[in-house]
């Protein structure tokens, strides 16, 4: 059912303040999301989905500072200061960091579908003009809707177009709505060899092979390193903490120690037979406590980086793993913390 005048209308008020913010970014902030969500196969002025998503942010930070303001102290100094500058910002991360991962994941997920599909469909390409279709109707008839997104787009496309535009005009357009670097080439391809007037169907077998070829190879690739992944996160899930753990226990029996022998006295018979510890110890139990959990956080974010790069090759797609390997690890470091404790509890220093 088609919206009425009305709807269209109240729509389209509705997002006027969320596009009045989106006009005072720069044009190349504009341009760049712009081809983002195009990427991701979002159909929205790009105007309206960031200054829906910076007002929102503006909010949120708002509700922190006040919040902050009402519960604890004005902005009186220095200090509290830049905590009211921290919570605003921070709050506006909350927002926008999420947004912009989920735009990115989006855009991953859609290109690693449509190069999943690409050899069959170049394949599909080639019985139909086998089967003595024109270029563009081989192409068309080709998008099955098994292939998802891409047999959206390729629809859409031929809609557009209206058998009006060359077939070049309407793969070029095809491929600027994914993130596919091998797409554009296929199209590249596909193109030359229209210009040229060559044998399209072998051409497009060829092509079929080649993105098969290249698939098989990054499937080799990420089981050939899968072993060496597993390893690392048992390392960072597991032995580090533990290892961190023992480090703070020892931290805390080394003080304990030391002001024991301090307060008792180096010539005490308290001491007899101890070793006297010299020497300031400018590290507390609580210290070695928050280096272990940030050396933990800054681990889990490098090996959900790596992770990213082994499976998809991109930096970015693995940071989605980084709450989870931060909260596991986090959590091994401090119930071992406890174990020990509790288990040395009974033995005297």
């Amino acid at each position: 059912m088609e919206p009425s005048t009305n709807d269209k209308e109240e729509s389209l008020m509705s997002q006027r303040p969320f596009r009045r913010v989106g006009s005072v970014l720069p044009k190349a902030m504009l341009k760049h999301f712009s081809t983002r969500l195009r990427h991701a196969g979002i159909r929205k002025d790009v105007r309206v989905w960031l200054g829906a998503r910076l007002l929102l942010a503006f909010l949120i930070g708002s509700i922190l500072l006040l919040l902050y303001i009402m519960i604890f102290n004005p902005v009186t100094n220095i200090e509290t200061l830049a905590v009211s500058i921290c919570l605003f910002l921070g709050g506006g991360f909350l927002v926008l960091v999420p947004s912009y991962l989920q735009l990115y994941y989006r855009i991953v997920d859609r290109t690693t579908q449509v190069e999943k599909v690409l050899p069959d469909f170049l394949l599909l390409t080639v019985s139909n003009l086998r089967a003595g279709m024109s270029p563009f109707a081989a192409f068309t008839q080709a998008a099955i809707p098994e292939f998802g997104s891409f047999h959206e787009e390729v629809r859409l496309g031929a809609a557009r177009t209206g058998g009006k535009s060359s077939l070049a005009d309407a793969l070029n357009e095809i491929s600027t709505y994914f993130d596919s670097h091998l797409l554009e080439r296929t199209v590249s391809l596909f193109n030359k060899g229209l210009r040229s007037g060559g044998h399209l169907a072998r051409l497009l077998t060829s092509i079929a092979q080649e993105v098969r070829r290249i698939q098989d190879l990054r499937a080799e690739l990420i089981s050939s390193t899968r072993s060496y992944t597993i390893f690392l996160m048992f390392i960072l899930v597991l032995v580090m903490p533990f290892l961190l753990s023992i480090s703070t226990h020892f931290v805390q029996v080394f003080l304990k120690i030391n002001q024991e022998s301090v307060a008792a006295g180096a010539d005490s018979s308290a001491t007899a037979g101890m070793p006297v510890f010299s020497g300031a110890i400018l590290i507390t139990a609580n210290d070695m406590v928050m280096i272990s959990i940030t050396l933990i956080v800054t681990s889990s974010l490098f090996m959900s980086i790596l992770i990213g790069v082994i499976s998809r090759g991109r930096a970015t797609y693995g940071v989605k793993y980084f709450p989870l390997f931060a909260c596991a690890a986090t959590l091994t470091y401090l119930l071992s913390k406890a174990f020990i404790e509790s288990f040395l509890s009974g033995f005297s220093y």
